[in-house]
């Protein structure tokens, strides 16, 4: 059994700075994928804690790898 040590989760705001965008487009991201969950655009890796969207860094970075491929294929 591995005792890696878990991942610190993202804010809405840590993600927001690592896509460079407005927190407005990374909760717009994030109910596009609630709605359309097919979509590629949407932010479907993000959940919530309590009250707060959350996600994992490896994630974005996943996410973020994957559009970049689509958009220059």
């Amino acid at each position: 059994m591995s005792t890696a040590a878990p991942q610190p989760l993202l804010t809405v705001h840590q993600i927001a700075t690592m896509l460079n965008v407005k927190t407005r487009t990374v909760y717009d991201l994030a109910k596009l994928a609630g709605e359309e969950p097919s979509n590629p655009k949407g932010l479907s890796f993000m959940f919530r804690v309590g009250g707060s969207w959350r996600a994992r860094a490896k994630d974005v970075e996943i996410w973020i790898d994957q559009r970049a491929k689509v958009r220059y294929q």
